[in-house]
This record gives C-alpha cells, sequence and structure tokens, in this order.
C-alpha cells in the first residue's frame, strides 16, 4: 500500500512538471491572418456536401449535382439569406425534446419543493416539515 502511494505520487508529480502552456499576447493581425472568407454560394455547396447532410438529402432522393446547379442559380441575396441561416439555427434541436426537457424540469421542481414542504401540489411526497 505504502509503495502504491509512493509510486502513485512519483508518476503524478512528473505528470504535472511535463504539462506546460506557452502564453503569449495575439495581435490583431495574427488573430484575422488566418480567417478565409468564403462566398455564401460556397458556403451552400459546402453545407450539402457535408456527410449527414448528404445522408440525408441521398434519402429524399436528392441529386448533387441538381444542388449544385440551383445554388449556381441563385442570386447573392439568396445565397447569403441561406448561408445565413446555416450560421444561426441552432444544430441539433427540435422542439419536442425542448418541451420534454422543460416539462421534465418543472415535475422534478415540483417534487423538490413538495419534499422541502414548500408546495403541496403531489400526493405520493411526504414533507419534511
Amino acid at each position: 500500500m505504502r509503495i502504491s502511494k509512493l509510486f502513485l505520487s512519483v508518476i503524478l508529480s512528473i505528470s504535472m512538471l511535463t504539462q506546460t502552456s506557452w502564453a503569449q499576447m495575439a495581435s490583431t493581425e495574427a488573430l484575422f491572418e488566418h480567417s478565409v472568407t468564403v462566398s455564401p454560394k460556397e458556403k451552400v455547396i459546402q453545407f450539402a456536401a457535408r456527410e449527414d447532410v448528404a445522408k440525408i438529402l441521398e434519402q429524399m432522393d436528392v441529386d448533387p449535382q441538381m444542388i449544385e446547379e440551383r445554388v449556381a442559380s441563385m442570386t447573392d441575396e439568396e445565397a447569403s439569406q441561406i448561408a445565413h441561416k446555416i450560421d444561426t439555427m441552432p444544430a441539433g434541436s427540435s422542439a419536442v425534446g425542448s418541451l420534454i426537457g422543460a416539462v421534465v424540469f418543472v415535475f422534478v421542481l415540483l417534487v423538490i419543493t413538495d419534499i422541502l414542504g414548500v408546495t403541496k401540489v403531489f400526493g405520493f411526497t411526504r414533507s419534511l416539515r
């Protein structure tokens, strides 16, 4: 037991010494140096080419070539509106999931307040008071 504690402390001290970070001031030029601007049409095409989106479009019998042709025929304003929606839409959210989460949260909150004796909503809880 004593040897394992010694061994563990040696390993932890060695691992703490090896983790170093290098911090430095970031200039504005360095931050904006790597930014690459993508046109809205290219952004829509890249989004449609993603593996998960392409799989869904394939299930809907949509040809990838048709997507590129349609995006090419869009005006810049239409493409920028779609690109903006791609950037601002929440990822993976659904109204049903949010509603179920809210109902579960309210139920748990009411059960806790019933147990603490603040409210009396449910008959199956016993108050601590």
